[in-house]
């Protein structure tokens, strides 16, 4: 019975190392010894045993958000005519390429972050304390995702911004 166990133990180890099902929404990467090989889209595929290959699933249909800053800190930049507004905000976000996702960035989520800080900041900087409290603020919205999406394709990041919204301006 040793030799029976023993290939039922093989045969379970083989289905489930080399089968995967990828729901639609997923996608995966494989990586042969660490090293990045192919992608696979939804459905069932094949791989060598986990040794030799494994593989990843990321969503990447669903849109992720950051709110800056979080909880109920407060964030305050200066606006062009020399005034601070306190500005929160949330950027909306999902996977373009997860190959790029996955192996560009060390730290792909915290670099969407800094990315948007840094673009707020510099759009805040380019309007008045008026137009950042009232009418200015699709257009700085705008600016910031551009500015963003030009930096993460800059970087590679495989990171596409869908889009930014200021939730609060006050004056601090």
């Amino acid at each position: 019975w040793l030799p029976f166990g023993i290939a039922a133990v093989v045969v379970l180890w083989l289905g489930t190392s080399m089968v995967h099902l990828i729901s639609p929404q997923e996608t995966g990467v494989v990586t042969t010894f660490g090293a990045y090989s192919r992608t696979l889209d939804s459905g069932t595929a094949l791989t060598l045993p986990w040794p030799i290959q494994s593989v990843t699933l990321e969503d990447v249909t669903s849109v992720r958000s950051e709110s800056i800053p979080e909880g109920d800190g407060e964030k305050l930049m200066l606006t062009g005519d020399q005034n601070l507004v306190d500005l929160t905000y949330l950027v909306r976000w999902n996977i373009k390429d997860l190959k790029q996702f996955m192996f560009q960035l060390a730290e792909p989520q915290q670099t969407v972050r800094e990315v948007a800080e840094a673009a707020m900041r510099q759009s805040i900087a380019e309007v008045t304390l008026n137009d950042a409290m009232g009418s200015g603020r699709q257009q700085i919205e705008q600016n910031v995702r551009d500015r963003m999406q030009a930096v993460l394709d800059a970087y590679g990041s495989g990171v596409m911004i869908q889009g930014v919204g200021i939730k609060k301006t006050d004056p601090p």
